[in-house]
């Protein structure tokens, strides 16, 4: 009896470790600029690979400070759920459920004031410390202006639309655009 329990005492707590923890695996965003806005509307996809349900807390950041914002909305598009969410100086704070073997995907919509340098932080997904196994950008744009550079290449443009599709993706640089 006590080497069955000194088992459970020793095996035990490498059961729990060895639960994954919920993945980050996939995002999708689509950017809009005008000269007024710089506005971001992103899915974010969630893996829940073990057999218990899961309550993930995230902090998404914000390049800008966050009064200086307008979110739209964070909403779980799996569960058909608004999110509550607490504004931070430069980022918000929220928690999801996601069930066992499920994945979750989140909107996030917010718009910043447009500048001659619009940024978007990508270098966070590296806390994650897995790559992205798929990101997909778009970019369309008011005519009023004029893109002077992005620090990351297009793959194509299309009908006034610029568009990048990553795998394996773990960003080395922020996503930005300047304009003219």
């Amino acid at each position: 009896m006590i080497r069955a329990i000194s088992i459970l005492f020793f095996a035990l707590p490498f059961c729990v470790l060895a639960q994954n923890p919920l993945q980050f695996i996939r995002e999708k965003i689509d950017f809009d600029i005008n000269k007024q806005r710089f506005s971001i509307d992103g899915i974010y996809y969630f893996l829940n690979d073990n057999d218990k349900e899961k309550r993930q807390t995230i902090l998404f950041p914000f390049s800008e400070k966050s009064d200086s914002l307008i979110v739209k909305r964070v909403y779980n598009l799996t569960y058909s759920e608004h999110i509550e969410y607490k504004l931070l100086k430069n980022a918000i704070v929220f928690e999801f459920n996601i069930l066992p073997r499920d994945t979750v995907k989140i909107n996030i919509a917010y718009s910043q004031k447009a500048m001659k340098e619009n940024d978007y932080i990508l270098k966070s997904t590296r806390t994650w410390k897995e790559a992205l196994k798929q990101a997909d950008y778009s970019l369309t744009f008011d005519k009023s202006i004029q893109i002077e550079s992005f620090s990351l290449k297009p793959d194509s443009l299309k009908n006034g639309v610029y568009y990048w599709t990553e795998k394996d993706f773990y960003p080395n640089d922020d996503f930005i655009v300047r304009i003219k």
